[in-house]
């Protein structure tokens, strides 16, 4: 059996309740573990079955949960971790990036 690695990112909170909804489906799945176990963690992992498809596996959560939580699935890690950097950049404004290049560029000129 061959596995393929879904990584899920949304609001947090989700990993318990689609915990709960995948208990009661038939479908060829192993929970997966990103590093840290912060139960509002906005990320999560999940091998499939490699004959489970992501649509079936995205019905199994159900449209309700996916809309919820803002969930977005990607099958490559370099993908989520894309993903993940632009949320932390979103957070910023122009202003926030101009200091923040400001103290690189202050900092890098006394070194």
């Amino acid at each position: 059996m061959n596995w393929t690695t879904i990584y899920i990112a949304g609001k947090p909170g989700f990993r318990d309740e689609i915990k709960k909804k995948l208990d009661h489906v038939d479908l060829n799945f192993m929970p997966g573990n990103i590093g840290h176990s912060s139960q509002s963690s906005a990320d999560d992992l999940y091998w499939l079955d490699s004959d489970i498809q992501l649509r079936e596996f995205k019905e199994a959560i159900g449209g309700k949960l996916i809309w919820k939580y803002r969930l977005r699935f990607f099958a490559g890690l370099e993908e989520f971790l894309d993903f993940q950097e632009s949320q932390k950049k979103a957070g910023l404004t122009a202003e926030d990036l101009a200091l923040i290049d400001e103290m690189r560029n202050t900092s890098s000129i006394q070194a």
